[in-house]
């Protein structure tokens, strides 16, 4: 009889022991949020922007065991058919129905320069209340870290989670070391001027010139294993080897006076083993095109195409493919449809439309991933100079507030005052390009950035004090400078990446018009091909 009593008492015991230990259990059950899609007050499409807002408070709120996010499809299906701008009891009641234990709502105010991030981590309950937050900033740059801010106080103040910001700040040693005689953004360094002997901020000078370098150009025309640079001015082409660290000429090409060269490319287009020379240039007039096409048939260089009304460039893909684009001409470089061309004989056809926005030059357009890594995308510097990244489709993804590109190289518009005396100007953009320069297998994209005098006080006649070569990259909400070269005095017509001293390691070439502070409405009269080792 004991021994049953017993046997019953410990039984009960142990029940007791195990009900105790699932009372924990049932009390620490995950709590759940819904990260309702912000509202984007803009003029551009920040669709990207919301998406990244999504992404970024989710990964910074989850909490495995503590702390689940809901999926962002359960949350539009709960949105769906909901008009207009969400309340605290609107959010609440959206929770409610998607059985979630905290609703986060609120919205971003972009407008110039300024952007501000304005939020509410609101309670089912309504025993606690909201967590509100408000924050604004001068530069677009900044969303992160408000992001960062917000997340954190809702992680202290909701979940008494103290994160110190270790699960998503990146150390910045971590980061990408700045390849060769780049710098990163940010750091200290003095503008380079090429006219002061002795070289310095980690380049090599190639080859100095009293004449303006318009385009500049790489690649082995003659197919035999060495590379060749060609330097455009006006209406010349001079095709220069390296030797001996010094770029040596090996051929110049004369054509008609009536010539302007603005840009060059060269690609084995029409696969016949020799690569093809593509030269965009305008009328001496300034008004018109007549590009043309140069490539060496074994013995010398000839012109297999002339007086063509396209804008030319090739487009690099990650894979080492290379594409060829023509931007049919219009009114004005910023204007017309840019198209896939092929070669057809000794002339090129248009074979695809590209769909691209308003206000894009094919001049200034790449192609490759930005947002993800398997993403067909487009990358250009648009009519005012902003960045701009598109989808395959055409669809604007994002633009930045900051300027990039800027030439000499002037478009005159139709004369258009009763005096038929004033012609809007209109200026063209260098290249920009897709380059793994941080040697991790993921493009960066490369642009110029040439600084205005006065930072454009002078108004339509574009002077500048000096340029860079840019590294940027996706930081998840937009493209951001990574790393820089120093100043350099003048302004940057063109730029590759190649290996032109045959060491087994590509350099960045590039092309420098330089000019004297004293002379800023002075004609440009020299320029230099200098190179940094992209180490």
């Amino acid at each position: 009889m004991r021994s049953r009593l017993f046997a019953a008492f410990t039984g009960c015991l142990v029940g007791c022991f195990m009900l105790a230990a699932m009372v924990p259990a049932v009390s620490a059950a995950p709590k759940t949020v819904a990260v309702l899609p912000f509202t984007m007050n803009s003029p551009q499409d920040l669709t990207f922007l919301r998406n990244g807002l999504f992404s970024m408070l989710s990964s910074r709120l989850s909490d495995p065991g503590k702390v689940d996010v809901l999926d962002r499809a359960a949350v539009d299906d709960a949105l769906t058919g909901r008009p207009g701008d969400l309340t605290q009891d609107a959010a609440r009641n959206i929770g409610e129905r998607l059985g979630a234990d905290y609703v986060l709502f609120g919205s971003l105010t972009h407008f110039g320069e300024s952007v501000s991030l304005d939020a509410a981590m609101v309670d089912i309950t309504g025993d606690k209340p909201a967590l509100t937050f408000f924050e604004q900033s001068n530069n677009m740059g900044d969303v992160i870290p408000l992001v960062n801010t917000f997340a954190g106080d809702i992680n202290q103040k909701v979940f008494n989670r103290s994160i110190a910001n270790e699960l998503y700040a990146q150390p910045v040693q971590e980061g990408p070391r700045a390849p060769g005689g780049f710098q990163s953004t940010g750091g200290q360094g003095g503008f380079v001027n090429l006219q002061q002997t002795g070289g310095g901020g980690g380049f090599a000078t190639h080859l100095s010139l009293d004449m303006v370098i318009n385009a500049m150009a790489v690649g082995d025309l003659t197919d035999d294993g060495t590379l060749q640079v060609v330097a455009a001015t006006d209406n010349t082409l001079m095709i220069h080897q390296m030797s001996d660290n010094h770029l040596v000429l090996e051929k110049q090409l004369e054509f008609s006076s009536n010539h302007r060269i603005v840009a060059l490319d060269i690609a084995d287009i029409n696969g016949n083993g020799y690569p093809e020379i593509f030269v965009t240039s305008f009328t001496i007039h300034l008004d018109g095109l007549q590009s043309f096409v140069v490539e060496y048939n074994g013995s010398d260089y000839v012109t297999i195409t002339d007086n063509q009304h396209y804008y030319y460039r090739v487009i690099d893909a990650p894979d080492g493919s290379q594409t060829l684009m023509g931007q049919r001409s219009s009114k004005d470089p910023f204007d017309g449809p840019v198209y896939i061309m092929q070669a057809e004989g000794s002339s090129y056809t248009r074979q695809k439309q590209v769909r691209l926005p308003r206000n894009t030059s094919v001049l200034s357009l790449a192609k490759g991933p930005v947002t993800k890594e398997s993403a067909e995308e487009y990358v250009m510097i648009n009519r005012f100079g902003r960045l701009v990244v598109t989808d395959d489709g055409g669809s604007e993804q994002w633009e930045s507030t900051e300027k990039y590109g800027g030439t000499a190289h002037v478009w005159l518009m139709p004369k258009n005052d009763p005096d038929g005396s004033y012609r809007e100007r209109v200026y063209i953009h260098p290249r920009i390009q897709f380059v793994d320069m941080t040697g991790e297998d993921k493009p960066e994209i490369v642009a110029v950035q040439n600084n205005e005098f006065g930072g454009g006080a002078l108004g339509r006649y574009k002077r500048f004090e000096n340029g860079t070569i840019q590294v940027l990259s996706w930081n998840g909400i937009a493209l951001a400078p990574m790393f820089e070269t120093l100043a350099l005095q003048g302004w940057i017509s063109d730029f590759a990446v190649a290996d032109i001293d045959a060491d087994g390691k590509d350099e960045l070439i590039v092309s420098v018009v330089t000019q004297t502070k004293l002379a800023i409405l002075a004609k440009d009269k020299s320029s230099s091909i200098i190179s940094y080792e992209l180490d």
